[in-house]
């Protein structure tokens, strides 16, 4: 009892001594979030720019093939066999490397040809381990991907002098799903084949200006009351105040709310579930989505490219800017004639970019329009958006 007696008998300074190391923990703490920015990492590691040489700012190609998928039968949307197969680029002597595009094809693995591309669901480009790099990874999402390839749309390829940047040594995954809307009798083996774009921050003489990927996807309501997700009913009636907010009745708070943790879209504390992958009614079907938190913005910056993944049926795909009511960038989708599935789809890509501010609030807007009375079409609606990292 003594000694604990004589434990708390604080001096007079100490007090002062304890704020003072709060202080210390604090101001530490915030200076290593600060220092967790890929531009913080990149101005400590003292790069040294190339100046001449033969390989001076060439690109490396990354090639992989997938494990053969049979197709065997009609394959809606995202029911087809699937291959996951994860690597790395073997750079071990090297810190920095810059993603510049990726593209995937589908092959017939007896004859090795290349086939149509209606076979190809989607191939993505995941990030491993996120929690592994030296920097904080600003993409949110359930996985960490980087591209997606989708029928329609089978190359991605950044403005130049943009690309991502990621550790040499990063342990990457590649997702490659097969689809067949209309061949019934079939008995095909075919592989998706891979190839990523990179440089080596050894060889360039400059710093590429860093992107990173965020999407931002339409959902649809599936139950509970009629309401935007987030939002008390009453809010939906009133028009919102594009920096506070706030309905148009006094006192009256329509503030998005989030549980703790990470945005998950599919459903809200007043009841209602969502879903990012809907089946489709015949006709048209047109949906309207708050992507406010999913693009999560951080600071002011700029789009330079927009991929999209969409089904068969879709017609456009528009991401809008709700706050000063303008339309952004309207993706449109170019369908099949006389069988199903997607021929086109545009993406946007641009040096100068599309100006995005963090204090405003952003819609993305589907429209499909199902012509098929089978019954059995699902739809989804992303559009992978590309900004420019500044912090």
């Amino acid at each position: 009892m003594n000694r604990v007696k004589s434990s708390n008998q604080a001096k007079p300074e100490q007090p002062l001594v304890y704020l003072t190391a709060l202080l210390f923990l604090l101001l530490y703490s915030c200076g290593n979030r600060t220092d967790l920015s890929f531009t913080s990492w990149l101005k400590n590691q003292n790069i040294k720019l190339s100046i001449g040489g033969a390989s001076q700012n060439t690109t490396h190609y990354f090639k992989l093939q997938s494990s053969a998928l049979k197709i065997d039968t009609i394959f809606r949307s995202m029911q087809g066999p699937y291959d996951i197969s994860e690597f790395d680029f073997h750079e071990k002597d090297e810190k920095l490397f810059w993603l510049k595009g990726y593209s995937s094809k589908i092959v017939n693995t007896k004859s090795g040809s290349s086939i149509s591309d209606g076979y190809m669901c989607h191939n993505n480009l995941n990030i491993s381990k996120s929690n592994t790099f030296p920097w904080r990874v600003k993409t949110q999402g359930t996985s960490i991907r980087l591209f997606t390839l989708t029928e329609g749309q089978v190359s991605v390829q950044l403005p130049d002098g943009f690309a991502i940047p990621i550790p040499a040594s990063q342990a990457m995954t590649i997702v490659s799903q097969v689809l067949n809307h209309n061949v019934r009798d079939i008995d095909l083996l075919v592989s998706h084949d891979v190839s990523l774009a990179y440089q080596l921050q050894s060889e360039l003489d400059h710093i590429p200006i860093p992107l990173y990927q965020q999407a931002a996807f339409v959902t649809k309501q599936i139950s509970g009351p009629d309401g935007w997700f987030g939002m008390p009913r009453l809010c939906n009636d009133h028009y919102l105040d594009s920096t506070k907010l706030k309905g148009d009745q006094p006192s009256h708070e329509c503030k998005i709310s989030y549980a703790e943790g990470d945005y998950n879209p599919y459903f809200d504390s007043f009841g209602r579930t969502y879903t990012g992958h809907w089946k489709l009614p015949l006709g048209k079907q047109v949906l309207t989505t708050d992507v406010t938190k999913m693009l999560d913005l951080q600071f002011d910056t700029r789009i330079h490219y927009i991929g999209v993944h969409v089904h068969p049926f879709a017609r456009s795909l528009e991401l809008r800017d709700a706050t000063l009511d303008t339309s952004l960038y309207t993706a449109h989708i170019e369908n099949h004639d006389g069988k199903i599935g997607v021929k086109s789809i545009d993406n946007y890509s641009s040096t100068e970019g599309i100006p995005v501010y963090k204090n405003h609030k952003y819609e993305l807007i589907s429209f499909y329009e199902c012509t098929d009375t089978t019954d059995v079409h699902t739809a989804m609606a992303t559009m992978f958006l590309y900004l420019h990292d500044k912090q």
